[in-house]
């Protein structure tokens, strides 16, 4: 097994270097010298990010805990530096002129230190931060000063070496001689680096797919300034109303479904109710919409969904929890991503045609769309929509494929009326 002090070292040195290249060949060169059944753990630990955002998991140590924790590896008492500095680098200088120490010092494998972080956020229950605090001190205890600056970095979620999707896409595509746009195209699709890297080593980076019930990353939408040009220049396009509500991806895999925020959090234990209704839709599906708290037809503000999700349990009040879906993904193990938007809404249709009700009334529908050249017909949605207090409209290619992680050519959000 690789010490992690080598991870620890690799992230300096990609810290201290200013090209994007070189510091990808750093990581890339550590990469190559992996065993296979290493690679998920290290690149984890590269990243500062040791489970993919869809885990229902938290480290449960912010700045205040992990202060506490160097306070007492200091032996000093109160340290004020530690509202001042980077913890990473307190930590450093504190193991490097420690008075505590562990009778016998050994040199921790990567594998040692990804298991005790893990099992640092596995904790729960009555005692649960002593043991957290205790599983650390150890760690900084048989940890060198370099190790522990990113021990300390790793439990705050951030290594804050610059080592983004796009440097890591970057140091896979070196590390494995695969495009970096190919790896960048899997990261979209399963966005969890660890088993991009698995992929890449096994000469399979093209064959990853959609593979629900993990998320992918969600298409994004350019703003358009100017909608008069936007509706003149598409010629006929789909123009699907926007209804403010938070966008999330639902999945329904093996009879479970499965709902995420953009931030691809797992929420589906705050939307009980919502995903029993999604459970009546027939097959295996991934789908793009909008979740909306609606009461008597009327949509509550954004904050009232944000609480309602921080909720984690099902609520007593009046309001519905509806789903505006607006795309499908994936339908019975096919991935529909690079099918044309019109196909998509047309499967879509079909997919719900024995669930969906009327906007805002049932917990399911689809959200409203009119396919049109005519910019009088569009800019009549576009008044109604804002009318009824809602956001706007999305301009969709009909022939536009869907792509995870990026922003659209063509698709566009229009939230204003032109000369507005």
């Amino acid at each position: 097994m690789p010490p992690y002090i080598e991870i620890a070292r690799t992230l300096e040195a990609v810290s201290r270097e200013e090209r994007r290249a070189d510091k990808a060949e750093l990581v890339a060169s550590l990469l190559k010298s992996l065993p296979p059944e290493m690679l998920r753990p290290v690149v984890r630990l590269l990243s500062g990010r040791l489970w993919p955002p869809w885990e229902s998991r938290e480290m449960g140590i912010g700045p205040e805990i992990l202060g506490v924790v160097l306070e007492e590896l200091s032996g000093q008492g109160r340290l004020p530096e530690a509202k001042l500095t980077d913890l990473g680098d307190l930590a450093e200088i504190l193991v490097q002129k420690r008075s505590q120490q562990t009778l016998t010092s050994s040199m921790m494998d990567a594998l040692q230190v990804y298991d005790a972080l893990r099992q640092i956020s596995a904790q729960k229950g009555a005692g649960s931060l002593f043991r957290k605090k205790s599983l650390l001190m150890g760690l900084f205890l048989n940890a060198s000063p370099i190790e522990a600056k990113y021990i300390a970095r790793t439990v705050l979620g951030k290594t804050m070496v610059g080592l983004g999707p796009s440097l890591m896409s970057a140091a896979i595509g070196r590390a494995f001689s695969a495009d970096e746009a190919l790896v960048k195209r899997a990261y979209a699709r399963l966005p969890d680096f660890g088993m991009v890297a698995l992929n890449a080593f096994r000469g399979e980076i093209f064959e990853v797919r959609l593979a629900p019930p993990n998320p992918a990353r969600f298409m994004l939408y350019e703003r358009k300034n100017q909608p008069l040009d936007a509706i003149w220049g598409a010629g006929r396009a789909a123009y699907v109303v926007r209804y403010g509500g938070l966008r999330v991806q639902v999945h329904k895999f093996n009879d479970q479904v499965f709902i995420y925020s953009s931030q691809l959090r797992n929420v589906t234990p705050s939307l009980q109710d919502l995903a029993e209704e999604v459970m009546r839709v027939k097959g295996n599906f991934v789908l793009d919409g909008e979740f909306l708290l609606v009461q008597q037809g009327r949509i509550l503000p954004l904050s009232e969904m944000v609480g309602r999700i921080n909720l984690k349990g099902r609520s007593r009040d009046l309001a519905i929890p509806s789903f505006a879906a607006s795309d499908l993904l994936y339908l019975n193990g096919k991935e529909l991503i690079e099918k044309s938007y019109a196909e998509r809404r047309q499967l879509l249709g079909r997919a719900l045609r024995d669930v969906a009700g009327r906007p805002l009334y049932a917990k399911v529908f689809l959200a409203k769309e009119l396919v049109s050249d005519d910019p009088n017909k569009v800019n009549e949605l576009l008044r109604w929509s804002l009318d009824q207090g809602f956001r706007g409209l999305v301009l969709r290619d009909l022939g536009g494929l869907y792509t995870p992680g990026s922003r659209s050519r063509w698709d566009a959000v229009i939230s204003q009326m032109p000369g507005s």
